[in-house]
Formats: C-alpha cells, structure tokens, sequence
C-alpha cells in the first residue's frame, strides 16, 4: 500500500477561520461591556509577522453579514457575496458625497464633470448588470429579501411584517430565506468560474 502524499495545509477562510492563528503576547483584548459591541474570537494577519496569524476580538454587532458569519450561519462564500451585494446595493442608492473630480485638481471643472458623468454610467452600467444578476439567480422574491436586508438594512422581523409573515416564525422564516439566497448566490459565483465574474 503506497503512503499518500502529504496535503499542503489549506489557507485560512475568513476571520472566523482560527486554523494556524496564535494569541498575542499580551493577551486577546475585550472591549468593556456593551449593549452595542458583541465580540466573538477571529484571526487576522499578524502585521509584525508576514505570513502569520493572530487571535483577535471581533465585534459581530457591525451588521447582519458579520453577526450570521461569526455565528457560522453563513460560509464564508455567502459572507463574501453577502458583502459584494451589500456594496451594489448601497452604490445603486446613489452617490454619497464622494469627490466628483476624482482626485485630479488639474482637470478643468467642464472636463471633470464630463469624466464624472462617464463614470458615473460606467458604475450604473456594472450596478445595474449586478443587480440583474443577482435577481436572475435568486428569482424576484429572494432578490427583494436580499435587498431589503443589505441595501435598505431592515432587519428580519421588518422584512417578514412587509411580506405578511409577523412574529417569532416570520422572523425564522425570512432568516432562513435570507441564508438560502446567499449561499445560492455563492455557489452560483463559484459555478461561474475565476475567468467569469459575475458582473
């Protein structure tokens, strides 16, 4: 019977992922207790130590994305896609006061605004293509619970009142759903390919 070759240790998935992570010397800090700062244990990148891992404190209470990652109710993929549509979502609100010159100040103003407009389809083309995509893979009733819960930031109990679904069971219901649709939004994307993004 031949020996099997040894596997190459897989890389850590996300922050939640301890796999290879150390705690600092001085001990993992906590924040002081808080209605508004739930923390649960993570690993980033060591910046003293290229290629290592430390323990840290996470706060999951930032948004729905990060408290169901953190409670491992989501993969890791789901979080990613999760965070990708959030983004679209939040840039198909419209702009947020960002610099419309782009940071070139030697630009005249008419030509700076002409690049802005141009940019500013660009963007709304790939939003809108994005936005398409996600309703294609996940169907209407899906796509409007992602993106009430990402892009407006309602929480499960209010999207469930919106769809006629009150209570405990509505909440668990529009929960679940709201899973669902992550992890088929990621297997789509992983169905697509590293030569072919989604949009």
């Amino acid at each position: 019977m031949a020996a099997s070759a040894a596997r190459p240790p897989r890389p850590p998935s996300g922050r939640y992922d301890l796999m290879g992570a150390r705690s600092p010397a001085n001990g993992l800090g906590r924040p002081p207790a808080s209605q508004n700062a739930r923390t649960a244990v993570g690993a980033v990148p060591d910046p003293l130590e290229p290629g290592e891992r430390l323990h840290v404190a996470v706060n999951y209470r930032v948004d729905v994305l990060e408290d169901e990652r953190s409670h491992n109710r989501i993969s890791e993929a789901a979080y990613q896609v999760g965070r990708i549509a959030q983004a679209v979502f939040e840039r198909a609100r419209g702009p947020t006061g960002s610099n419309w010159q782009g940071g070139n100040v030697r630009v005249d103003a008419y030509t700076a605004a002409e690049i802005a407009v141009i940019r500013g389809i660009e963007a709304a083309e790939r939003i809108c293509a994005m936005v398409r995509w996600i309703r294609h893979e996940l169907g209407p009733i899906d796509a409007n619970v992602v993106q009430r819960i990402l892009g407006e930031g309602k929480s499960y109990a209010e999207v469930a009142t919106l769809t006629g679904k009150r209570g405990d069971r509505g909440k668990r219901h529009i929960a679940e759903r709201f899973r669902d649709a992550l992890e088929a939004l990621a297997n789509a994307k992983a169905a697509r390919g590293p030569q072919r993004r989604a949009p």
